[in-house]
């Protein structure tokens, strides 16, 4: 039960801005001017685009737009936003609140409010900063064998880092590690090729399995790995 959230609503959203040529000319002439852009946003079949957001389709899955954008005549380019700015683009109230796209945006916003309610308590369980995110994949993790969390994970140039429940705070907490991509690429000349980006959830895997630490292992056959 106390994962279930972890597999809850994508915090992730999509949604197709006009970007044709006439489009593209418009809202350089307006950042050259100094004025606000008029953006165009997908909206149906039928109304092709509208100026206001609130009104588009959104999409949640990257895949699913990707393929709708294959049967559209106009060129759109593909934008991404987070729970909180779809949260923030949909208004509670407007003129056209029948609109079927409205409907359904400001149903999500509801579900998206109450949902980020509730992981904001989860969240409070966790010992790490707001740096560490949720992963992608959390059907692949399994739950610390300690306090029973799947971990967030912090990814960047120069580590790669895991937190759950465990440990004193935010900045002293428990932590399995991989091998960061620049560590990666200097012990290989200048190349990414071999990396592997599932090497933090194997590692993390492995330990809550058997105890085993690679990363801590791999650090002390090897000082140059980070």
């Amino acid at each position: 039960m106390t994962n279930q959230l972890y597999f809850g609503k994508r915090d992730t959203y999509y949604y197709l801005e006009l970007a044709d040529k006439t489009q593209v000319r418009d809202n350089l002439i307006s950042d050259l001017l100094g004025v606000e852009t008029n953006k165009l946003f997908y909206c149906s079949l039928e109304h092709k685009e509208t100026p206001k957001i609130y009104l588009a389709k959104f999409w949640k899955d990257r895949n699913s737009v990707e393929r709708s954008l294959r049967f559209m005549t106009n060129n759109y380019k593909i934008v991404k936003i987070d729970q909180e700015t779809f949260i923030k683009l949909i208004p509670d109230s407007v003129d056209e609140k029948e609109n079927s796209n409205y409907k359904k945006n400001f149903k999500n916003k509801r579900q998206d409010v109450r949902y980020l309610k509730e992981w904001s308590q989860l969240r409070k369980k966790y010992k790490c900063t707001s740096a560490y995110k949720k992963v992608e994949d959390p059907q692949y993790w399994l739950p610390c064998k300690n306090c029973g969390l799947i971990p967030l994970v912090w990814e960047f140039d120069n580590g790669r880092k895991t937190g759950c429940g465990c440990g004193k705070n935010d900045y002293d907490h428990f932590s399995i590690q991989a091998e960061s991509v620049m560590s990666f690429v200097t012990r290989h000349k200048g190349s990414a090729q071999g990396f592997s980006n599932n090497s933090l959830r194997m590692n993390w895997n492995q330990w809550v399995r058997t105890g085993q630490d690679i990363f801590s292992e791999m650090k002390r056959n090897n000082s140059q790995i980070w």
